[in-house]
């Protein structure tokens, strides 16, 4: 409990107020450093001229990461984070990163959230001048069963939580973060952790993960409701299940399963640790009880797809990898191939349906026998639902994402990044899908990224040939689903 004070607005007797940063001059100089060097790492990268460019000065750095300009080496190895950015609009560009920082006063925990903003412009300079930043955005009060909003003098409670959790057993993580209204991921600060030892967070023994935390991007809900709420959290960090400990595993509250795959003697428990499994792969495991990460991943990676598939039909994940392998063939384009031939009331019990011998040849086969001609009112509706959903919309220095507006585009679409979205129109058409595109600035014309939404939840995004689209452009469509309304 806090010092007692004299209210003399009120004239009552109140608490007085924790002691918190407001500043930047106040967070210690050691934090402050951490939080200059983790940016000064990031390289800048031109994906359209394949170059590299300094973080400090902008100028172009050679294949082994020296910068004549400064004379210094950038470290460049396997796991650098670039910043994307048009070296025609360097003087444009600016980035920032979000850190947390815990600090302890009196024994109550206090979370910083920390931007650090970095310009590469100057009003007095023609040529590229990085400017650093820093701000404190949050100051989060954390309690056993609230989270007080220094700054902005709001409390937001665990409990309203757990009333959203009740409506929707996979309420992700982002979810919840837009509830205390931070919408970034950040990089935590993981050289104090043993302050929390002594205060709310004694029994999460949370400091255990300190080095697995080094290296993650987190969300407040990861470091605040979710240790603190959740008596599973202490015994996932206790059994070094540190992954499934921080994602989302208020959803193993409601799995009647856990039990059975996180026994100590189980037949699992020692290949989930092994692979340092997360909630996902767990997900897949319940799916396909198999000690292969190949299938885990593969499942993983297809979740949405795999679901929508054993809803179609119980089938043997097993033997569909293997399949699709041999076909050559993407696991969306055999979803779609078992919708039409459900649609088309085919004998999906019969194995030559199941797995036909030409996939693909079978799916256009069926494709042309369902939609031989598309029906015009497809456009009339795509064209009313996207001027709901251009709301949406999403625009930064780099990239705009947007919604389909005419069955002429879904078309072009498909076509140009040799997919099957011409199977959408329908879907999307009786709003049972959204469908967006994501495009590149500076190509406004050409397809860059398909993108297939359902419940405010991402099912897929695929680049031309169905392809995966790189974690940086991951990062910035799951900052996009954050917003959508």
């Amino acid at each position: 409990m806090r010092q007692l004070q004299f209210d003399t607005y009120t004239g009552n007797i109140i608490e007085a107020k924790l002691d918190y940063w407001q500043d930047i001059e106040d967070i210690p100089i050691l934090i402050r450093n951490f939080i200059h060097k983790k940016t000064t790492n990031y390289i800048l990268r031109d994906e359209d001229n394949s170059k590299n460019y300094c973080p400090i000065c902008a100028h172009e750095i050679d294949k082994y990461g020296f910068c004549q300009n400064c004379q210094k080496f950038c470290n460049i190895v396997d796991d650098t984070e670039f910043k994307i950015f048009d070296i025609d609009k360097i003087k444009q560009y600016a980035f920032f990163d979000t850190y947390y920082i815990f600090d302890v006063v009196n024994n109550e925990v206090i979370l910083y959230v920390i931007d650090e903003y970095v310009y590469y412009d100057h009003p007095n300079l023609a040529i590229p001048y990085r400017i650093m930043e820093t701000k404190i955005k949050h100051a989060y009060h954390v309690l056993n069963n609230k989270i007080i909003d220094l700054k902005g003098n709001v409390t937001y409670f665990y409990k309203d939580i757990d009333k959203q959790n009740k409506k929707d057993d996979e309420i992700y993580n982002y979810r919840i973060d837009n509830y205390l209204n931070n919408y970034d991921d950040g990089i935590l600060y993981t050289d104090n952790l043993d302050l929390l030892k002594d205060t709310i967070y004694r029994y999460t023994n949370i400091w255990l993960a300190k080095d697995y935390l080094k290296n993650q991007h987190l969300f407040v809900s990861n470091l605040t409701y979710i240790p603190l709420h959740f008596s599973c959290f202490e015994y996932l960090i206790k059994d070094k299940f540190y992954s499934l400990a921080f994602d989302n595993p208020h959803l193993l509250k409601y799995d009647n399963n856990a039990r059975i795959l996180l026994d100590k003697n189980g037949e699992y428990f020692d290949f989930m640790l092994k692979n340092n499994f997360d909630f996902y792969q767990y997900k897949a495991l319940q799916i396909c009880k198999i000690k292969d990460m190949r299938i885990i991943n593969f499942i993983v990676r297809y979740l949405r797809i795999v679901e929508q598939i054993l809803e179609i039909k119980k089938i043997d994940i097993v033997k569909l990898y293997y399949y699709l392998k041999k076909q050559n063939v993407n696991i969306v384009e055999y979803r779609d191939y078992l919708n039409l031939a459900r649609d088309l009331g085919y004998n999906l019990k019969e194995k030559n349906i199941i797995f036909p011998k030409n996939l693909m040849e079978e799916h256009n086969k069926l494709f042309e026998k369902k939609y031989i001609v598309f029906d015009k009112s497809y456009d009339k509706k795509i064209k009313e639902i996207s001027s709901k959903l251009i709301k949406n919309k999403y625009e930064d220095n780099n990239y705009v994402i947007y919604p389909a507006s005419s069955v002429k585009e879904m078309l072009d679409e498909g076509k140009n990044q040799n997919n099957c979205l011409r199977t959408y129109i329908k879907d999307y058409s009786n709003g049972k899908t959204e469908i967006y595109f994501m495009r590149k600035k500076s190509n406004l014309n050409k397809s860059f990224v398909t993108i297939e939404v359902k419940d405010n939840k991402l099912i897929q995004a695929r680049l031309k040939n169905n392809l995966d689209p790189s974690d940086k452009i991951m990062k910035i469509i799951n900052k996009w689903l954050m917003s959508l309304k």
